[in-house]
């Protein structure tokens, strides 16, 4: 079979692919070896040519698919040399200019050794990883430039003018559109190649391993997939389906309909009761509010009555009043004519004259105890005592009297000055213990107690971020996230670091937005605050000093590192004063600083009040707190004596009243004495006037005004009965006309019905002296109790209705309606119109689904399988041929043994045909309308599968994913075969069968290989056509088979048959593998290639030919020893 015509590949030029620059590549016409370490470019030449030969530019599938290692390179990669140079990913690029590569094959048929050339030119814009790309054919060899210019790869349009001045119409191709020169390639260039399974097989063949299952194998290397269209077919399924769907759904509708009807009947009924008990509730309104009418007339002619009994009573009383008033003032006129009366009046306001005088010596006698208190205060001046000592004897005059006021305010103004100097001192410490102790407890408690306003800002960055992104982002003071490693230095740090140490930080990825969030706040509450941009800061690279003050700090989170170098990298641990000059920027642990040739103190509060870095940080703090405390306690001791005194002095005499006030009292005390003199002269006289008649005057006049004050409240008591009983008149007559009323109202509402008032009347003539409010109550609560029965059971159709308006939407019938009639008129258009109308087309596309079930689905599966069996024989006929030792073996397909199989008999039966016309309109089980042979044996499994393709209504994702899943296994003409491989032992009389299925285990070793690589390679020589005669076969094809690590679990002998199996069927190979299986291949190949890439970014191809592999072995076999 060597001696066949076919397109040998003799030639593949590379310019600008991945590390290769510019190489030309020679191939032997049969056996040809790529050896090289994992990595050195063995898969950058056959990912090369599959570009080429499969006319595919995005390399989905099968770019670096040859390799042993699990990268994933992409087209891009390839073109600009992507280099890696660091442990995270970090990669860089070869080319970064502006460039072209070119990948061409040179195939040369062996018969007239004629060639012909495809390739493809890419143009890259490295500003954009912008790829454009032509794709071209042309006769004849290589170009002897390499399709470069004196300088560098040729574009595309230096390419497409070459082919233009170069060759004629019918010597060139070139198009940018992959499917076009796809058609061109498999048809014409590569002489006639199938082209959906070449490219499949020549694919999946490359990486070929052994770790697959038999069928799995068979599946995929002789059997492909077969894209069936069902789309006709599964529409015309689902129309039917849905329809029936339909129909299932008018039902339901229908009897959720009936079921609305129901509750709404029960609705009408509650409105019944609801309408008897109104009435009669209505009708006995009326009668109580008549009764209620004439009760009140009653009650009003009785308080009349009872009026004119009081006002003739008053009338008596007034009577006897009078006569009682004329006795008294007689008697009046008779003691005043003595002068008693003068004199007892005298002495009344006498007595009046003397209290007031009284009260000014209290007063004054008050006033003088306590302006005494001053005596013992060390402030009082003697004059002042002095002036006090005359005001309690009473000989103080106006003058002194002034003097004394004035010495006292001047003593008031002095202890006022000094009480609110040491109140506002108090006030200030107290302010200061309440935040000292605030913070205090926070830091026993655990907390920093950080400034308020940082902490409100903290709050609101977080929250915001919860807002924005949906995630809890931790905002930290950068504080918190610090320590220090050497105590001696934590001053220092803490002083240096200042407010910086109290930055805002979130990890990078929110960096940004809380930069955004915190210029929300107010500007002038946090001007404080600041926020650390981590994701910028995380990637400073500062330069560190020796012995630097950062070397004192733990950070916590890594991206903190480089800023915190950034603030203490320059900043030099030094011990005196010479080693600060001796550098620009340096601290000391005692806090003194030097910076650009200055030297400073740092704030000693940024290392003792506002010390917050770390654990200690806290401790150091309380026992700061507690110290500051105790010295502040020993502060406010002294102020609050001080206050205390000063209000002692102010709770004193003031002498608040005026001058002429104090005066008026000295005078009253005066007038006292002169007072009680002329009391006692006036007494005297009253007593002698009183042993006369007068006394007994008196007592008569007393006895007559007491009986006269009797019936004056006698009469009062009678006047307010009149009042209220003119009220209760007032307010009868008032309710008689609002009972009136309302029953004039009740009567005009009030609807007369004649069957309801018969039934009224009728339960009236029964109750005897009735009791219309209490009937009335009765009624009402069976009123209420119907209204109650009416909302629940309204409820209830609501609910149903409600239920019925989300089950179906586009009805947009009212939910609250109080009648049922859109529901009512549905319901008998469901029921007599729709049903019918569904029946019709329901049978109609029933008939549909059954042809194109048959026609666009049945037909097809049937034919692939037809095929696959044929292909079966194909590949037996070529394997019957093989020469492979003392093995033979033999494809076996046939109906799947599993519970799949079942539907093998119905694709594959003879008496398919059937005449869809023929089926019945009926509704029920339209897949079983099968009538002849072939559907009364196979009607259940032909609508089995079709309701395989027929998806679940609602479906959730996951069940619309298993029905995809089933849906496409079951248009897989694969799903209803079985695949298998046997072994042919020939004995004396017969030829022993075995399954190999039972003998190839998964990983097997190379003992189990021989059967599939001869299986591999008798579908290539299908694919190619090897088989077939030279009068039937069109142009020669290429052979090309590449496989990578192909023998990899074979002994040397086991590989040399596999190659001469290779040899003996006529096809060119390339057969990769690493170099230390070099010993298995070499006296077995033509020619070898080894390839190299020692710095991961040149790969180096030497090539050596038969007579030069003596050499090769040597130089590998120094290399080894060199190693």
């Amino acid at each position: 079979m060597t001696n066949q015509r076919f397109e040998a590949l003799s030639r593949i030029c590379l310019n600008n692919w991945h590390y290769i620059n510019r190489k030309t590549l020679s191939f032997n016409r049969e056996i040809n070896f790529f050896t090289g370490h994992s990595g050195s470019g063995k898969s950058t030449v056959i990912d090369a040519m599959q570009i080429v030969l499969y006319a595919n530019t995005d390399g989905r599938g099968f770019f670096n698919k040859a390799a042993a290692d699990d990268s994933d390179r992409n087209l891009i990669e390839y073109l600009r040399g992507m280099v890696n140079i660091g442990e995270n990913n970090e990669f860089a690029y070869l080319r970064n200019q502006n460039f072209s590569s070119t990948i061409v094959l040179e195939l040369q048929r062996t018969d007239t050794e004629e060639c012909q050339c495809v390739g493809i030119v890419f143009d890259v814009d490295t500003s954009t990883n912008e790829i454009s790309r032509r794709f071209f054919w042309h006769r004849g060899p290589l170009w002897d430039s390499g399709y470069r210019t004196a300088r560098r790869t040729m574009s595309i349009a230096e390419v497409e003018g070459y082919l233009q001045s170069h060759y004629g119409k019918e010597e060139y191709f070139a198009t940018s559109h992959n499917e076009r020169f796809r058609r061109q390639l498999y048809d014409v260039y590569l002489g006639g190649l199938d082209s959906e399974k070449f490219p499949l097989l020549f694919k999946r063949a490359i990486p070929f391993r052994m770790n697959i299952r038999l069928e799995d194998f068979v599946k995929e290397y002789i059997c492909m997939e077969q894209d069936i269209h069902i789309d006709d077919m599964q529409e015309s399924v689902m129309q039917y389906g849905r329809m029936r769907k339909k129909i299932e759904d008018t039902y339901i509708e229908i009897s959720i309909l009936k079921e609305m009807q129901e509750k709404y009947g029960l609705v009408l009924e509650k409105e019944e009761n609801i309408r008897k008990n109104g009435y009669f509730t209505g009708r006995l309104e009326i009668l109580e509010l008549k009764e209620r009418a004439g009760e009140l007339t009653d009650k009003a002619a009785l308080s009349r009555d009872d009026l004119q009994k009081q006002e003739s009573l008053k009338d008596g009383l007034d009577e006897q009043i009078a006569e009682l008033t004329a006795q008294g003032e007689e008697l009046l006129k008779r003691i005043s004519s003595t002068g008693y009366e003068d004199l007892k009046t005298r002495l009344e306001s006498l007595n009046e004259l003397m209290e007031h005088l009284n009260k000014s010596e209290v007063k004054w006698r008050q006033t003088a105890e306590r302006l005494n208190a001053w005596i013992d205060q060390e402030t009082t001046s003697n004059q002042t005592i002095w002036d006090i000592e005359e005001f309690e004897k009473n000989t103080i005059d106006g003058e002194k009297l002034e003097r004394l006021k004035k010495s006292i305010a001047e003593m008031r103004k002095e202890a006022e000055d000094l009480k609110s100097e040491a109140a506002a001192v108090l006030r200030d410490l107290k302010r200061q213990e309440r935040q000292l102790k605030e913070e205090l407890a926070q830091l026993k408690a655990g907390s920093k107690a950080y400034p308020k306003y940082l902490e409100h800002a903290r709050s609101y960055i977080q929250r915001r971020l919860l807002e924005e992104t949906g995630k809890a982002v931790e905002v930290h003071v950068m504080a918190d996230l610090l320590d220090i490693r050497n105590e001696e230095w934590r001053n220092a740090v803490e002083g240096y670091l200042g407010g910086n140490k109290l930055s805002l930080v979130v990890p990078p990825a929110y960096a940004e937005d809380a930069l955004r969030i915190y210029s929300e706040l107010d500007k002038n509450e946090y001007f404080r605050v600041a926020v650390l941009d981590t994701e910028k800061a995380g990637k400073d690279t500062p330069t560190v000093l020796e012995d630097a003050l950062c070397e004192e700090v733990e950070v916590r989170e890594a991206y903190l590192k480089p800023y915190l170098e950034r603030l203490l990298g320059q900043v030099v641990k030094c011990r005196s004063i010479d080693e600060l000059r001796g550098c620009r920027i340096g601290v000391t642990p005692d806090c003194m600083v030097y910076h650009t040739f200055r030297l400073q103190q740092m704030n000693p509060e940024q290392y003792t009040k506002s010390a917050y870095i770390g654990k200690d940080s806290v401790r150091q703090r309380i026992r700061l707190l507690e110290k500051s405390l105790s010295e502040m306690e020993k502060k406010r001791a002294p102020e609050e004596t001080t206050v205390r005194e000063c209000e002692a002095v102010l709770s004193l005499e003031q002498l608040s009243e005026e001058i002429s006030v104090y005066l008026e009292w000295q005078k009253d005390m005066g007038d006292l004495k002169e007072r009680q003199k002329e009391k006692k002269r006036l007494e005297q006289k009253l007593l002698k006037l009183k042993e006369e008649n007068v006394d007994q005057w008196e007592k008569e006049r007393s006895a007559v005004s007491a009986l006269a004050d009797g019936k004056r409240r006698e009469r009062d008591a009678v006047s307010r009965r009149i009042y209220e009983i003119n009220t209760r008149i007032t307010q009868m007559a008032q309710a008689v006309t609002a009972v009136e009323q309302e029953l004039l109202a009740k009567d005009r509402e009030f609807m007369q019905d004649d069957l309801l008032e018969a039934e009224f009347a009728e339960y009236m003539a029964g109750k005897e002296n009735p009791r219309y409010e209490k009937l009335k109550d009765t009624f009402t609560g069976r009123l209420n109790a119907a209204a109650e029965a009416w909302d629940q059971a309204f409820q209830t159709l609501m609910d149903a209705r409600g239920e019925y308006a989300r089950k179906y939407p586009n009805r947009n019938f009212s939910i609250t309606s109080r009648d049922n009639r859109e529901y009512e008129k549905l319901m008998e258009i469901l029921e007599c119109d729709h049903l019918e109308e569904y029946r019709q087309i329901a049978a109609e596309q029933a008939r549909s689904a059954v042809e194109h079930f048959k026609d666009d689905f049945m037909f097809k599966i049937r034919s692939a399988i037809r095929e696959a069996l044929q292909r079966k024989d194909e590949l037996n006929r070529i394997i019957s041929r093989l020469d492979f030792g003392k093995d033979k073996y033999q494809f076996v397909i046939g109906k799947n043994k599993g519970a799949d199989g079942r539907f093998y008999d119905m694709f594959m039966d003879d008496s398919l045909e059937v005449n869809p016309n023929e089926l019945s309109e009926a509704v029920d089980n339209q897949m079983n309308l099968f009538t002849m042979e072939h559907e009364s044996q196979y009607g259940e499994l032909i609508e089995e599968l079709i309701n395989v393709f027929i998806p679940p209504d609602n479906a959730t994702p996951e069940q619309m994913e298993e029905a995809k899943r089933n849906m496409d296994k079951y248009a897989d003409y694969r799903t209803y075969l079985s695949f298998d491989m046997q072994q042919l032992i020939q004995n004396e009389d017969e030829v022993i069968r075995i399954r190999l299925s039972k003998m190839i285990k998964k990983n097997s070793g190379g003992e189990g290989q021989n059967p599939l690589y001869v299986a591999l390679l008798a579908s290539f020589a299908q694919a190619y056509r090897i088989s077939m005669p030279e009068s039937v076969r069109r142009n020669p094809t290429i052979r090309l088979v590449v496989l990578d690590e192909a023998f990899s679990k074979m002994d040397a002998e086991k590989v040399a048959s596999c190659i001469e199996l290779i040899r003996g069927l006529g096809f060119q190979a390339i057969i990769s593998a690493t170099n230390d299986k070099i010993q298995n291949y070499v006296e077995n190949v033509d020619k070898t290639f080894v390839f190299a890439n020692p710095n991961k970014k040149s790969i180096s191809i030497q090539e050596f030919e038969r007579e030069s592999f003596p050499q090769l072995m040597k130089e590998l076999d120094e290399g080894e020893e060199d190693d």
